[in-house]
């Protein structure tokens, strides 16, 4: 070894030298026991619309693989390149800058931000958002480390299976049965992410991995190697009942591997996923709160007169505060941009006037028992949604089937669930039919979607929901993420659990726009490559991922058309889901702009991350001397010579939770963090670009480590 450390050093190349010294480094370390595989695999990221300048490595666009040259001059339109690997006297070929994309290796630092996209506003101010994001997930994990380091409740991620049957790509090219290097670029890929991952997570937080045979046992090794003070426990999952011929026996089942971090503790809960009894199922069901603006025939104001009055409102709490009398037929409602959010009247989706299903005077009874709450606040209707216990649900609290366990302090809405017997532990063999993934996965998103909506091999939503139930039933404010997206199962299902047991849990996910490898060919056949429009619609986060948290959150698609069906729960798929929504996709920036502070702009939505997705997000209109949106809790201070000025402002705001100072100076950043005023003592203040440069740098030291 010292012969060769010595020869190293005679390389010329710097970026060479480093390189092999860092190789041979790890060969020294011995590992008596544990995962064996080629885990230095190099991995490349390609950046569409990222520009190609001298230095840049680049490949052919639509080429696959990762057959990469170096640009040594550009001229005019023209780029001369050489290649990066082979004899010394490398080959030089000369290329048209539009026929190239610039190509990034793991390790490189790179500079991410989100780009807005579309958004879907139904939870009110009171919710934070979700958000989808179309990247490649290794760098959105650096992108999320930046924001949410140590604060993540749950991380639900399916990754490909690597069955052989090339539906994943490493380096731009699709793995299949006849790479010798399969398993090894797997078991690299997902230890890269495993590693970013892992500081997301609180210290009670889980990580949930599902798989199925191709790569279980690899797995379980890969993640005791990477996650050595995690408790761990492996479930079998029944998703197909009628099994699924494979040689001599029928497959019905895949896995999940929980992780679970050192403070972790679960509660016993009424289902334990093995017992078939039907009368044990139907009692694991939520109750459910139904909306009191009636939906179907007979929901028209003209139907039913007597109902379609005032219900008032205290938005602050929010509560509600009254009840008005009917109002006369031919009069309409009265609205004013000061009361809007201090009545509720029961106007429809289209914009419609409806009527409510109970008198006034009912409701004054209801609401004394407990029996109505609100849910958000929906801006584009003008008007809150008011949920009530029904008859049926009355009946069952007086039967005892159904029990209060808590009134709610400021609102007095009571909280509600089935009656049980012994609470019992999850099991690890979950058997139920609710878990099938043709009937609950690959049906529900055609039933979303259309029959054009189609994603190989989607989880059951309910098999989800239940995953994310375990963990996250006692943790109403959860953060959930998932950077394996596909079609969005995780973030529908964290919607789904938030309208079954209340609460503000709140998910991330992550989706690359891959297309698959047939309809790949044919868009690079007719000219399309990865980055032109007409390539990225119809990629998985474009038209499946988006299009499917989208519409299960409205209760429409965007033609207008209502979805058909109901949840289990009897929820119909037309009512959507109380939740705000935000989509992105991922972009590179140049670190010089962002250190000059001529990027303010595109990084705004990192900063909205960071301070918790509360609020719908804003833009910076124009140069300020500072930015502090409105509902967000977060404030930028930009020029620092202003300082005094904006202390005076952020004075007035007491829900500010984070606070950036642009300015090069470490001194001058602690002397404005001690002169903030005592109101915002528990804010968090960053130095904003030096924080963000530093972040992508500091995480590419990770693939250096053994």
């Amino acid at each position: 070894m010292a012969k060769i450390e010595e020869l190293i050093g005679e390389i010329a190349d710097p970026r060479l030298r480093v390189e092999i010294a860092a190789e041979v480094k790890r060969l020294k370390v011995r590992k008596k026991f544990g995962l064996v595989f080629e885990e230095h695999l190099p991995e490349t990221v390609r950046l569409p619309g990222f520009p190609v300048r001298a230095g840049e490595l680049v490949a052919e666009r639509g080429t696959p693989g990762n057959d990469l040259w170096l640009v040594v001059g550009v001229k005019g339109a023209k780029a001369q390149c050489r290649r990066t690997e082979g004899k010394y006297d490398a080959e030089h070929r000369e290329f048209a800058l539009a026929n190239l994309v610039v190509v990034k290796r793991f390790g490189e630092a790179i500079y991410p931000a989100l780009v807005p996209v579309d958004r879907v506003a139904r939870g009110g101010v009171e919710k934070p958002w979700h958000v989808l994001i179309n990247a490649d997930n290794f760098h959105a994990l650096q992108l999320l480390l930046y924001a949410y380091e140590g604060q993540v409740d749950m991380i639900y991620i399916d990754p490909p299976y690597n069955t052989g049957a090339r539906d994943w790509k490493y380096n731009n090219d699709y793995v299949d049965k006849a790479d010798s290097w399969r398993h090894s670029k797997w078991l690299s890929m997902m230890k890269k992410r495993l590693q970013m991952a892992k500081p997301l997570l609180k210290p009670d937080g889980v990580l949930v991995v599902t798989i199925d045979e191709h790569e279980v046992h690899h797995l379980g090794a890969l993640l005791a190697q990477e996650l050595p003070e995690f408790s761990r426990q492996m479930v079998t999952i029944v998703i197909n009942q009628k099994g699924v011929a494979q040689g001599r026996l029928s497959r019905v089942e895949e896995y999940a591997f929980f992780c679970f971090g050192p403070d972790v503790s679960l509660s016993p809960q009424n289902d334990d996923l093995l017992a078939l009894d039907r009368i044990e199922q139907t009692r694991f069901q939520t109750p459910r709160w139904e909306w009191l603006l009636r939906g179907g025939t007979n929901s028209r104001r003209q139907d039913r007169k007597k109902l379609f009055y005032p219900i008032f409102v205290d938005p602050n709490i929010p509560v509600i505060t009254g009840f008005g009398e009917p109002l006369a037929f031919d009069e309409e409602p009265k609205l004013s941009k000061e009361d809007e959010k201090k009545v509720a009247w029961p106007f429809r989706g289209d914009g419609s006037l409806g009527n409510w299903r109970v008198s006034p005077a009912t409701m004054r009874e209801y609401v004394a028992k407990g029996y109505v709450k609100l849910g958000g606040y929906d801006p584009k209707r003008k008007t809150w949604t008011v949920l009530y216990l029904g008859r049926k649900a009355q009946k069952d609290i007086e039967a005892g089937t159904i029990i209060v366990t808590e009134r709610d302090v400021k609102t007095g809405a009571v909280q509600i669930e089935y009656a049980s017997g012994e609470q019992r532990q999850i099991k690890t063999v979950w058997h139920r039919g609710t878990h099938d993934a043709g009937n609950y996965g690959s049906t529900l998103i055609r039933t979303i979607l259309g029959e054009g909506g189609l994603f190989s091999f989607p989880k059951s939503l309910y098999a989800v929901r239940d995953t994310l139930k375990i963990i996250t039933s006692k943790r109403p404010d959860a953060l959930i993420l998932d950077f394996f997206g596909g079609s969005g199962t995780t973030l529908h299902a964290t919607a789904l659990l938030n309208a079954e047991l209340g609460g503000k849990r709140r998910c991330i996910l992550v989706t690359n726009n891959e297309v698959t490898e047939k309809l790949e060919k044919r868009l690079l056949d007719e000219g399309h490559f990865p980055g032109d429009s007409e390539f990225e619609r119809h990629g998985v986060a474009d038209s499946v991922g988006w299009p499917r948290c989208k519409f299960s959150i409205v209760g429409k698609r965007d033609d207008g058309t209502e979805l058909a069906g109901e949840y289990l729960n009897g929820r119909p798929l037309a009512e959507g889901f109380e939740e705000n929504i935000e989509y992105f996709k991922v972009e590179f920036l140049d670190p010089g702009a962002v250190a000059m502070g001529r990027q303010f702009e595109a990084i705004l939505p990192l900063l909205w991350a960071r301070a918790g997705c509360m609020g719908q997000r804003e833009s910076s209109r124009g140069s300020t001397p500072w930015f502090i949106p409105k509902h967000s809790p977060f404030a930028v201070l930009i020029e620092e010579r202003r300082f005094g000025a904006f202390k005076r402002e952020v004075s007035r705001r007491s829900d500010l939770t984070h606070i950036f100072f642009v300015t090069d100076s470490e001194e001058n950043f602690r002397a404005m963090t001690r002169a903030l005023p005592r109101s915002l003592a528990g804010a968090e203040t960053v130095q904003l670009y030096r924080s963000y440069l530093e972040n992508f740098r500091i995480n590419t030291e990770l693939l250096a480590q053994p």
